[in-house]
Protein backbone atom coordinates (compact mmCIF):
# COMPACT_ATOMS: atom_id res chain seq x y z
CA UNK A 1 0.00 0.00 0.00
CA UNK A 2 1.41 3.61 -0.46
CA UNK A 3 2.00 6.01 2.46
CA UNK A 4 -0.31 8.03 0.91
CA UNK A 5 -3.30 5.58 0.60
CA UNK A 6 -2.33 4.63 4.42
CA UNK A 7 -3.31 8.29 5.44
CA UNK A 8 -6.39 7.82 3.54
CA UNK A 9 -7.83 5.13 4.94
CA UNK A 10 -6.12 5.89 8.43
CA UNK A 11 -3.42 2.71 8.63
CA UNK A 12 -0.66 4.76 10.41
CA UNK A 13 2.46 2.23 11.20
CA UNK A 14 6.07 3.14 12.48
CA UNK A 15 7.50 3.83 8.62
CA UNK A 16 4.55 6.11 7.90
CA UNK A 17 5.45 7.65 11.21
CA UNK A 18 9.05 8.25 10.20
CA UNK A 19 8.71 9.71 7.06
CA UNK A 20 6.46 12.45 8.37
CA UNK A 21 9.63 13.29 11.75
CA UNK A 22 11.06 15.97 9.54
CA UNK A 23 8.79 18.14 9.42
CA UNK A 24 7.36 21.19 11.82
CA UNK A 25 5.01 23.19 11.78
CA UNK A 26 3.65 24.68 8.35
CA UNK A 27 3.03 23.60 4.92
CA UNK A 28 4.47 20.87 2.58
CA UNK A 29 4.00 20.52 -0.95
CA UNK A 30 4.99 16.56 -1.79
CA UNK A 31 4.58 13.72 -2.89
CA UNK A 32 3.89 13.96 -6.95
CA UNK A 33 2.81 11.65 -8.88
CA UNK A 34 1.93 11.48 -12.75
CA UNK A 35 0.08 8.17 -14.22
CA UNK A 36 -0.26 6.95 -18.09
CA UNK A 37 -2.31 4.05 -18.29
CA UNK A 38 -1.98 1.37 -21.46
CA UNK A 39 -3.40 -1.54 -21.82
CA UNK A 40 -1.59 -3.89 -19.67
CA UNK A 41 0.06 -1.37 -17.80
CA UNK A 42 0.80 1.94 -16.40
CA UNK A 43 3.75 4.34 -16.40
CA UNK A 44 4.17 6.24 -13.14
CA UNK A 45 6.51 8.88 -12.33
CA UNK A 46 6.64 10.19 -8.75
CA UNK A 47 8.93 12.57 -6.49
CA UNK A 48 11.48 10.57 -3.86
CA UNK A 49 8.50 10.24 -1.40
CA UNK A 50 7.33 6.65 -2.74
CA UNK A 51 10.79 5.03 -3.00
CA UNK A 52 10.36 2.74 -0.83
CA UNK A 53 6.74 2.49 -1.08
CA UNK A 54 7.88 1.32 -4.80
CA UNK A 55 10.34 -1.33 -3.37
CA UNK A 56 7.28 -2.52 -1.02
CA UNK A 57 4.64 -3.37 -3.76
CA UNK A 58 7.17 -4.83 -5.99
CA UNK A 59 8.27 -7.23 -3.60
CA UNK A 60 4.61 -8.24 -2.53
CA UNK A 61 3.57 -9.09 -6.10
CA UNK A 62 6.81 -10.85 -8.20
CA UNK A 63 7.47 -13.90 -8.73
CA UNK A 64 10.04 -13.88 -10.88
CA UNK A 65 13.86 -13.23 -10.09
CA UNK A 66 14.97 -9.48 -10.65
CA UNK A 67 17.66 -7.48 -11.61
CA UNK A 68 18.42 -5.02 -8.55
CA UNK A 69 20.18 -2.18 -8.61
CA UNK A 70 21.07 1.13 -6.53
CA UNK A 71 21.48 1.67 -2.88
CA UNK A 72 20.52 1.39 0.89
CA UNK A 73 21.04 3.98 3.37
CA UNK A 74 20.41 3.59 6.64
CA UNK A 75 21.58 5.52 9.80
CA UNK A 76 22.69 2.39 11.31
CA UNK A 77 25.94 0.06 10.42
CA UNK A 78 24.06 -2.90 8.31
CA UNK A 79 26.18 -4.84 6.94
CA UNK A 80 26.40 -7.80 8.52
CA UNK A 81 22.16 -7.74 8.34
CA UNK A 82 22.90 -8.51 4.58
CA UNK A 83 22.97 -12.31 3.26
CA UNK A 84 23.08 -10.87 -0.38
CA UNK A 85 25.77 -10.16 -2.95
CA UNK A 86 26.90 -6.49 -1.76
CA UNK A 87 28.78 -4.60 -4.77
CA UNK A 88 30.26 -1.85 -1.94
CA UNK A 89 29.42 -0.96 1.43
CA UNK A 90 30.70 2.59 3.20
CA UNK A 91 30.08 5.19 5.39
CA UNK A 92 30.20 8.83 5.07
CA UNK A 93 28.89 11.15 7.77
CA UNK A 94 26.32 9.49 10.09
CA UNK A 95 25.01 7.50 6.85
CA UNK A 96 25.95 3.66 5.72
CA UNK A 97 25.32 2.96 2.49
CA UNK A 98 25.59 -0.46 0.29
CA UNK A 99 25.77 -0.35 -2.87
CA UNK A 100 24.11 -3.31 -5.04
CA UNK A 101 24.14 -4.77 -8.91
CA UNK A 102 22.82 -8.35 -8.66
CA UNK A 103 20.00 -10.41 -8.99
CA UNK A 104 17.33 -11.06 -5.88
CA UNK A 105 14.35 -13.59 -5.43
CA UNK A 106 11.05 -12.32 -4.34
CA UNK A 107 11.98 -13.37 -1.05
CA UNK A 108 15.52 -11.41 -0.51
CA UNK A 109 13.64 -8.58 -2.20
CA UNK A 110 10.92 -8.45 0.17
CA UNK A 111 13.70 -9.54 3.18
CA UNK A 112 15.27 -5.89 2.12
CA UNK A 113 12.31 -3.91 2.27
CA UNK A 114 11.07 -5.59 5.90
CA UNK A 115 14.39 -4.69 7.08
CA UNK A 116 15.14 -1.15 5.69
CA UNK A 117 11.74 0.14 5.32
CA UNK A 118 11.91 2.98 7.80
CA UNK A 119 15.55 3.70 6.13
CA UNK A 120 16.31 4.67 2.70
CA UNK A 121 15.56 2.19 -0.78
CA UNK A 122 17.44 3.84 -4.10
CA UNK A 123 16.54 0.95 -5.71
CA UNK A 124 16.30 0.16 -9.55
CA UNK A 125 14.26 -3.27 -10.39
CA UNK A 126 14.06 -4.98 -13.44
CA UNK A 127 12.34 -8.23 -14.53
CA UNK A 128 9.57 -9.02 -16.77
CA UNK A 129 6.53 -7.56 -15.40
CA UNK A 130 7.93 -4.65 -13.24
CA UNK A 131 10.45 -1.94 -14.01
CA UNK A 132 11.85 0.23 -11.50
CA UNK A 133 14.25 3.32 -12.09
CA UNK A 134 15.14 5.24 -8.98
CA UNK A 135 17.48 8.11 -8.71
CA UNK A 136 20.84 7.25 -7.03
CA UNK A 137 21.04 10.28 -4.39
CA UNK A 138 19.24 10.98 -1.64
CA UNK A 139 17.63 14.65 -2.59
CA UNK A 140 19.24 17.24 -0.51
CA UNK A 141 17.18 18.85 2.06
CA UNK A 142 14.83 22.14 1.47
CA UNK A 143 16.25 21.45 -2.71
CA UNK A 144 13.86 21.30 -5.60
CA UNK A 145 11.92 18.23 -5.82
CA UNK A 146 12.31 16.07 -8.42
CA UNK A 147 9.38 15.09 -9.56
CA UNK A 148 10.36 11.71 -11.42
CA UNK A 149 12.99 10.72 -9.22
CA UNK A 150 10.89 7.36 -9.20
CA UNK A 151 9.81 6.15 -13.11
CA UNK A 152 8.14 2.62 -12.90
CA UNK A 153 6.00 0.55 -15.13
CA UNK A 154 3.59 -1.57 -13.44
CA UNK A 155 1.09 -3.79 -13.66
CA UNK A 156 -2.76 -2.63 -13.83
CA UNK A 157 -3.30 -4.91 -11.01
CA UNK A 158 -1.33 -2.43 -8.56
CA UNK A 159 -2.98 0.80 -10.11
CA UNK A 160 -5.31 0.75 -6.62
CA UNK A 161 -2.73 2.19 -4.80
CA UNK A 162 -1.53 5.40 -6.25
CA UNK A 163 -5.01 6.14 -7.91
CA UNK A 164 -7.19 4.43 -5.27
CA UNK A 165 -9.90 7.36 -5.26
CA UNK A 166 -10.38 7.42 -9.56
CA UNK A 167 -11.95 5.62 -11.28
CA UNK A 168 -11.59 6.34 -15.27
CA UNK A 169 -8.94 7.86 -16.70
CA UNK A 170 -5.99 7.75 -19.04
CA UNK A 171 -3.42 10.68 -17.41
CA UNK A 172 -3.87 11.42 -14.09
CA UNK A 173 -1.61 14.20 -12.35
CA UNK A 174 -1.50 14.51 -8.45
CA UNK A 175 0.00 16.81 -6.10
CA UNK A 176 -0.26 16.49 -2.16
CA UNK A 177 0.56 19.28 0.72
CA UNK A 178 0.32 18.67 4.03
CA UNK A 179 -0.89 21.08 6.30
CA UNK A 180 0.88 20.30 9.70
CA UNK A 181 -0.98 22.34 12.03
CA UNK A 182 -0.16 20.91 15.52
CA UNK A 183 2.77 18.77 16.84
CA UNK A 184 2.45 16.83 19.87
CA UNK A 185 5.42 15.68 22.35
CA UNK A 186 4.95 13.36 24.61
CA UNK A 187 5.72 14.24 28.06
CA UNK A 188 8.65 11.83 28.83
CA UNK A 189 10.44 13.21 25.88
CA UNK A 190 9.74 17.30 26.35
CA UNK A 191 13.63 18.11 27.94
CA UNK A 192 15.55 15.80 25.18
CA UNK A 193 15.25 17.66 21.48
CA UNK A 194 15.98 14.99 19.40
CA UNK A 195 13.68 12.12 20.75
CA UNK A 196 10.84 14.20 20.75
CA UNK A 197 11.43 15.35 17.30
CA UNK A 198 11.19 11.37 16.71
CA UNK A 199 8.19 10.82 18.99
CA UNK A 200 6.12 13.48 18.77
CA UNK A 201 2.85 13.40 16.21
CA UNK A 202 2.24 15.71 13.78
CA UNK A 203 -1.40 16.86 13.13
CA UNK A 204 -2.95 18.63 10.27
CA UNK A 205 -5.02 18.02 7.02
CA UNK A 206 -3.57 16.37 3.70
CA UNK A 207 -4.74 18.11 0.76
CA UNK A 208 -4.73 15.93 -2.45
CA UNK A 209 -5.33 17.89 -5.67
CA UNK A 210 -6.11 15.40 -9.01
CA UNK A 211 -5.82 16.83 -12.75
CA UNK A 212 -7.78 13.97 -14.06
CA UNK A 213 -7.41 14.13 -17.73
CA UNK A 214 -7.72 17.54 -17.24
CA UNK A 215 -9.88 18.10 -15.00
CA UNK A 216 -9.15 19.24 -11.28
CA UNK A 217 -11.00 17.49 -8.63
CA UNK A 218 -9.72 18.48 -4.86
CA UNK A 219 -10.22 15.64 -1.32
CA UNK A 220 -8.56 16.28 2.17
CA UNK A 221 -8.20 14.31 4.87
CA UNK A 222 -7.03 15.41 8.58
CA UNK A 223 -4.27 12.97 10.04
CA UNK A 224 -2.22 12.16 13.29
CA UNK A 225 0.95 10.83 12.47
Amino acid sequence: MSFIKQIFEKKIDQALHKKFTRYSLGEYERAYVTIKISKKDFKIKTSADFANDFVKLISENIKEDSEVSGKIIATRDFEDELDIEIKKYSKRGKLYTAELDTTLTSKQLKNIYNLFKEEFLLLSIKSDEFKLVTGKSLPKPGGKIKENFCRATLPLSLLNEFAFDVKDFINLSITHTYKITNIEIPKEFEDDFEQARLHAKRKGTLIRILNIDGKEEKKEINFSI
